[in-house]
């Protein structure tokens, strides 16, 4: 996991991947860094409006929260359950992961998926 900055620190690690040649990081992964809250919206907001875009959030407790731009343009929510073997599941739009991740500080173990279902790996 990625040294965290500062305990209770209002962001997240964040990762994702842009799979279009002119979008964020060029076609290439990006690694784990830090991103306070409005960086990550804005991220989101790049990154997550093209199809097969994806992209990551780890908070400090090392819960794993993450997004995947579906061929309709919505947004697959994945929030790895630990010990479960499976996640937590849901359909969104962009701006409803949004202003999720905007609640979700410090914890996203706190997290209130709308119409989440648990689904095993």
């Amino acid at each position: 996991m990625a040294e965290w900055p500062e305990k209770n620190r209002p962001g997240f690690v964040l990762f994702f991947e842009d799979t279009r040649p002119e979008g964020f990081g060029l076609g290439m992964p990006e690694d784990q860094s830090y991103h306070d809250l409005p960086e990550i919206k804005a991220l989101m907001n790049g990154v997550l409006n093209h199809p097969g875009n994806h992209l990551g959030l780890i908070d400090q407790f090392d819960e794993t929260l993450q997004f995947y731009v579906n061929g309709d343009g919505s947004v697959l929510i994945d929030f790895i359950v630990k010990g479960k073997s499976g996640s937590l599941q849901a359909i969104l739009s962009l701006q409803e992961c949004i202003a999720l991740v905007q609640s979700s500080v410090p914890s996203l173990s706190a997290l209130q998926i709308p119409n989440a279902e648990f689904n095993k790996w």
